[in-house]
């Protein structure tokens, strides 16, 4: 005969989860709160600490929650919380383009700065139109104060949604057409100044530059280029056009293959980021070229890619967790104290990172 006892089957990290998810939802914590420590709540709950740790990893998948190493652990979430737009929430939101290469430590900055400041970040990706339309209403949703904004080339409904909802935004790391808006970055025509008197000061005088022609990308773009043409006006060295490719992926690899084939190809180039490059060294190796002895490169980003190449990349270090902090502050400042102003444009200094790409050379 099947035993009819009934057995209570919740593991005690589901329960200690069950209790905070119900307190989150009743509103008995603000959003950006920070809840107490593994170790009061493993008090109140007679479990061990372990054991709150797998609670909060439930709160968290569940996106009620936000964990900042070294800092605690803050309720995210107000659906359940202070009506949309009620300055008593306290989130704000990112949404950029890649959260793994590029934009994660900017992220990491600007999450952390958030939190020290009282607010907690959630962040969204926009790769697709849909995606960043579905995120922007998740957002105003859960009652968002401020996002900061890495536009795409669709990215103007999102942007003007986001205006007519009141909801304080930043540009990062690129802009949108005839809107002026407060906007971070690297100073990029800074940065490619820097890394193509680097070559210079090395002895190179037949210099390439390696772009790309998308329109959408102001104001990188242009610098980036800018500060090429900056560097060979400054150092009276002429930079020819043949020698300045703005190309696509689809034409890269033909387009570098032909720039180092010819009898009078560059011996120092400087590139739109560390991915071009790279590109550009692994074509020069199939055409048994050797760097730096034959061909040196300046990157931009330092990436991780830029430090783990055979031949590690010499590049542009965008302070990525500086343009972080500082977009992070600005909207904070825009929301903490609204007031009528002029946008500001805030370029952090971008610094050069010397590796083995670059050398003098060895012919001229």
């Amino acid at each position: 005969m099947a035993n009819s006892a009934t057995y209570d089957i919740v593991s005690p990290a589901a329960k200690a989860a069950q209790v905070l998810r119900q307190e989150i939802r009743e509103g008995q914590y603000s959003v950006g709160e920070r809840l107490a420590n593994e170790r009061t709540l493993a008090e109140r709950f007679k479990v061990s600490r372990g054991t709150i740790r797998k609670a909060m990893k439930m709160l968290e998948t569940e996106r009620l929650i936000a964990r900042q190493q070294g800092r605690g652990t803050f309720v995210a979430n107000p659906t359940f919380g202070p009506t949309p737009g009620s300055t008593q929430t306290a989130l704000l939101g990112a949404i950029v383009s890649d959260k793994v290469d590029y934009f994660a430590a900017l992220l990491r900055a600007a999450s952390s700065q958030a939190t020290l400041r009282g607010y907690v970040l959630t962040t969204g990706a926009n790769v697709v139109a849909e995606e960043e339309s579905q995120h922007v209403e998740v957002l105003l949703r859960s009652g968002i104060r401020g996002v900061l904004l890495t536009p795409r080339p669709f990215s103007s409904p999102s942007y003007r949604r986001l205006r007519e909802a009141k909801v304080e935004i930043v540009l990062v790391d690129t802009q949108i057409a005839d809107v002026d808006e407060d906007f971070v970055s690297v100073d990029d025509r800074r940065g490619t100044f820097l890394a193509t008197m680097h070559l210079i000061g090395l002895g190179h005088k037949r210099l390439a530059y390696l772009g790309h022609p998308y329109a959408y990308d102001v104001p990188c773009g242009p610098d980036r280029l800018g500060g090429f043409l900056d560097a060979g006006k400054a150092a009276g060295i002429p930079l020819r056009d043949n020698l300045i490719l703005q190309c696509d992926e689809a034409q890269t690899p033909s387009l570098y293959r032909e720039l180092l084939s010819g009898n009078d190809r560059p011996t120092g180039v400087v590139a739109y980021n560390d991915d071009r490059a790279v590109i550009l060294a692994n074509i020069a190796r199939s055409l048994g070229m050797e760097i730096p002895r034959d061909l040196s490169i300046v990157g931009f980003d330092n990436s991780a890619v830029a430090k783990v190449y055979d031949t590690p990349l010499t590049s542009v270090d965008a302070e990525c967790r500086e343009i972080g902090t500082a977009a992070a502050n600005l909207l904070i400042d825009k929301i903490d104290n609204p007031r009528a102003r002029p946008p500001l444009s805030i370029r952090v200094t971008p610094r050069l990172v010397t590796r083995d790409s670059c050398a003098k050379p060895s012919h001229l």
